[in-house]
């Protein structure tokens, strides 16, 4: 790929930014001849014309130019030869940018452009509600229902059956006893100590069916110790 250069031409000159420099310093070209403003909208023009990646990274040379250009529409007199010297060493500059992007670009010719890889997955779980964090959480253990039942026992489940039976006599179990697994099971210890003693009488009419409790004579006052 061929290096690009600026080409810039006025009366008596047409050449490179480079050798214009050089006849500058060399004095082979008076700065105070210079039509500087042609000279910056030519440089221009031409770094116009270059991709935009391209044009992005001459950016500081272009500002340079820019503001030259600004200041000679302020001052159309002929510039100073210092201003003339530092514009065209700015032109030199931009010319110096333009052939490192051609030779970059021509180092680069073979690369094939990849996407690149894809970052890892985040190994971090996404945030959940509490709601849903609850749901799949571990069930907790139950507490044990005789912790809820301090000094319930036998004589205790007792009392309650003998108070429920004494207004009618007779009930099922299921009415007498609660639900709950360690209290039912406690009142059915005392019916069954309260039978062998003679308190009261279970009876089961068919095979798997209720039970029913009657409460005999004596069975209203007797207590378990």
């Amino acid at each position: 790929m061929e290096a690009r250069r600026l080409t810039l031409a006025f009366p008596g000159f047409q050449g490179s930014a480079g050798e214009l420099l050089r006849a500058v310093r060399e004095g082979r070209v008076s700065p105070s001849t210079l039509p500087l403003g042609a000279l910056i909208d030519q440089a221009l023009d031409q770094a116009a014309a270059l991709p935009l990646a391209d044009r992005a990274a001459l950016a500081a040379e272009l500002a340079l130019l820019l503001l030259f250009r600004l200041g000679l529409a302020e001052r159309p007199e002929a510039p100073d030869p210092e201003g003339a010297r530092a514009a065209v060493r700015a032109l030199a500059d931009l010319e110096a940018a333009m052939e490192r992007l051609a030779a970059r670009a021509e180092a680069r010719r073979g690369v094939l452009a990849v996407p690149p890889a894809p970052l890892p997955p985040d190994p971090r779980l996404a945030p959940l509600s509490p709601r849903l964090l609850a749901r799949l959480a571990p069930p907790r253990r139950p507490r044990l229902p005789v912790l809820r039942f301090s000094g319930f026992g036998l004589r205790e489940a007792w009392r309650r059956i003998r108070a429920l039976l004494g207004g009618v006599g007779a009930a099922p179990f299921d009415r007498l006893a609660p639900r709950r697994f360690v209290p039912r099971a406690v009142h059915l210890a005392a019916l069954l100590e309260a039978a062998r003693r003679g308190w009261v009488r279970l009876v089961q009419p068919e095979l798997y069916g209720a039970i029913e409790v009657r409460l005999e004579p004596g069975g209203e006052d007797g207590e378990i110790g």
